[in-house]
């Protein structure tokens, strides 16, 4: 949190405030590292560290799949920024959800560790799927390596099924 704080954006009453930042926030969009699931309780906005670190986690997923022979996927990006808005509606459907997360600063997302986008054969041929169990492992050496470079914090959601990455 005092990183968030610290790096991030103050926190906002709505979406129409996030759009008014300018450049103190950038809109991430699914594209060849990562995709965007349907946000029902955030809005596609980090501040341009945290989409830096996206993209980061999306290129070396990928090339670590590539390395270890595993067919591409993408990872799933599952929750990004929250305004008060969004914390108050969320806090009605999930008791664990905090009045005061980390997510309304711009600095963290999560990413799904249990479902991931099937990257497709631009010739059509038919490709082997991946396990989940042995993508998540892949997943989390990818952010071992950026937490040991010191580039983002990282929580293991276990009710929420996902990896919870602040980025530093």
């Amino acid at each position: 949190m005092a990183i968030a704080n610290k790096i991030g954006v103050k926190p906002l009453k709505d979406r129409e405030a996030a759009e008014r930042l300018g450049g103190k926030v950038v809109e991430i969009k699914s594209g060849d590292l990562y995709q965007i699931d349907s946000l029902t309780h955030s809005i596609p906005y980090l501040i341009p560290k945290a989409s830096a670190l996206l993209d980061s986690i999306g290129a070396n997923f990928l090339d670590s799949l590539e390395s270890k022979g595993l067919n591409p996927n993408q990872v799933i990006v599952t929750s990004v920024l929250r305004t008060q808005n969004d914390v108050k509606r969320l806090r009605r459907v999930n008791g664990n959800a905090s009045a005061n997360s980390v997510h309304m600063y711009g600095t963290t997302f999560d990413i799904s560790y249990k479902r991931f986008f099937k990257v497709e054969d631009p010739d059509g041929r038919p490709m082997q799927d991946v396990r989940a169990d042995t993508l998540k492992l892949v997943l989390s050496e990818v952010l071992r390596d950026l937490k040991k470079k010191d580039m983002c914090y990282i929580k293991y959601e276990l009710k929420q099924a996902c990896f919870h990455i602040t980025a530093r």
